[in-house]
Order: C-alpha cells, then structure tokens, then sequence
C-alpha cells in the first residue's frame, strides 16, 4: 500500500458530523480559530479547534456546541 492509499483511507475514516460544517472565534491574540465536528471509527466524535498557531481536539463537549458563545466555545477548547 502507497503512503497514497494509506492517506486515502485514514481520511475515509473521517466524517464531517454537523449540519454546519464549520465555525470560527476569534482569540486575544486576534488568531482565528476554525472549529469543526468529525466523527473518527476509532473513537467517536471530537471538536476539532484549528488554527495557524495549531489544532487541539476535544473529545467531551456538549452537544450544544454549535449555540455556545465565542468566548464559551474558545475557553472549551483549553480542556483536556
């Protein structure tokens, strides 16, 4: 198997949950941050903040995330 085919089927594995892709806040440092819910096979949904700075994945979230504030959303993200 190519490192292609390998590539392919980690991101098959990936599913995009939400009925709204996407969502982004804005930090103190004025980064932006794109936050998406994806589904992985091996362990279940996750919110996964991005940014240029980097990417954190949360894995215990409500499932109100989508109506969270900005600042509400953004303090989740810290959690471990």
């Amino acid at each position: 198997m190519s490192s292609m085919d390998r590539a392919q089927g980690i991101e098959l594995t990936v599913r995009e949950r939400s009925s709204r892709s996407w969502r982004s806040v804005i930090d103190e440092d004025g980064r932006v941050w794109r936050i998406r819910e994806i589904s992985f096979d091996d362990s279940g949904p996750s919110l996964i903040f991005e940014s240029e700075a980097g990417f954190r994945r949360i894995r215990a979230y409500p499932k109100n995330w989508q109506a969270m504030t900005d600042s509400d959303l953004y303090e989740l993200s810290w959690q471990r």
